[in-house]
Parts: structure tokens; C-alpha cells; sequence
């Protein structure tokens, strides 16, 4: 277990310790997860997860008064270790199957992969303090359609370090989307 290395509950003298110690991947999901809809909301997008796990672990839609929603699926990928050799891209492991549904050209809900690149310590994750909180993490993102075809169980995709994903990236890719583009 993970103890708070400053933090006691004063009324009884116990240690604070992190829930789930066991299972650091599905802590960086929630907290990619997080991130990505504090993102969305930023950028005027409604969330929703589907209620079974199919491969993508959300759908965004912006919404603008007066024109058609937009649809954006989103498969999120959180790493502490993924960058390149000269830090121009970041990968993360996908099956072969989400690979092969996601790089299929013309589908009619666009996809992405959205990379977090979190520090492996998890106290180094966040810290709050008046009057903001900071977060220790960057989000990058990647289309696959019309990526070539993969053999294997797992596939390495990488995200250029250029696609920050953040509220802006997100209008712009819900942009290029309104206007019959691609992400």
C-alpha cells in the first residue's frame, strides 16, 4: 500500500494510505479518464461511456445551437514510460482487434486514441493548493483510420508530440469533423 509520506489522520494517528494499491493501470485510467472529461467539458462536449466495455471509453459530442451534434469516439491509453528516443511521439499498446476496428477508413463515427503520459509516482500526479490545483500529466492524440494493416496480438501506436489534446485540440478536431473532415 502507498502511504501519504506527510499525511496522518489527526484524530487517530493512522497513517493515510491509497485504495486500490494492487491496481495502478485502472488507477491511471480513472485518472486519464478524469482529465479527459474535465477536457471535453472545457470544450462544450457532453460524455458518455458505454455501459460495456467494447474497446472505447467514451464518446464525446459537441454541441452547437442550431447545427447537428458531432460524435467523437475515444480509446484512452495512460503510460508512465512512452516516449521515443527523441521525445517526438508517445505509444501505448492496443489489441489487434480495437486496432484493426479504429484504422478501418470511412466509418461513420470518427475515432481516436488519446495517449496520457503520467509520471510514474503517483504523489507526483497532482497537488492542490489555494487557489488551484495542478495536474503533472499531458494527453496527446492520434487517428488511426486508414493505418496499415498489423499482425499480432498487441499493437504499438504512437501519438506525435505536436497533438496535444486539450479543449482547443478537441474544438479543432470537432471542427474538422462538422465540416465532413476526418479527425
Amino acid at each position: 500500500m502507498t502511504a501519504f509520506p506527510y499525511a496522518i489522520e489527526p484524530s487517530t494517528g493512522t497513517p493515510l494510505l491509497r485504495g486500490m494499491p494492487t491496481r495502478a493501470t485502472d488507477r491511471m485510467e480513472l485518472f486519464q479518464l478524469g482529465v479527459v472529461e474535465s477536457l471535453a467539458a472545457a470544450a462544450g462536449c457532453n460524455v458518455s461511456a458505454p455501459i460495456i466495455d467494447n474497446g472505447i471509453d467514451i464518446d464525446l459530442t459537441h454541441e452547437l445551437p442550431g447545427d447537428e451534434d458531432v460524435p467523437l469516439r475515444v480509446q484512452l491509453k495512460a503510460v508512465t514510460s512512452g516516449w521515443n528516443a527523441n521525445r517526438s511521439a508517445i505509444s501505448a499498446d492496443l489489441s489487434l482487434k480495437r486496432y484493426d476496428k479504429m484504422r478501418r477508413p470511412g466509418v461513420m463515427m470518427p475515432s481516436i486514441v488519446v495517449i496520457m503520459d503520467l509520471p510514474k509516482d503517483v504523489d507526483d500526479w497532482f497537488a492542490s493548493g489555494h487557489p488551484h490545483t495542478t495536474m503533472q500529466h499531458c494527453c496527446y492524440w492520434v487517428s488511426l483510420e486508414g493505418a496499415p494493416a498489423r499482425s499480432g496480438k498487441t499493437v504499438s501506436v504512437s501519438a506525435p508530440a505536436t497533438n496535444l489534446f486539450d479543449d482547443v485540440a478537441l474544438c479543432a478536431i470537432m471542427a474538422r469533423i462538422r465540416a465532413g473532415g476526418r479527425p
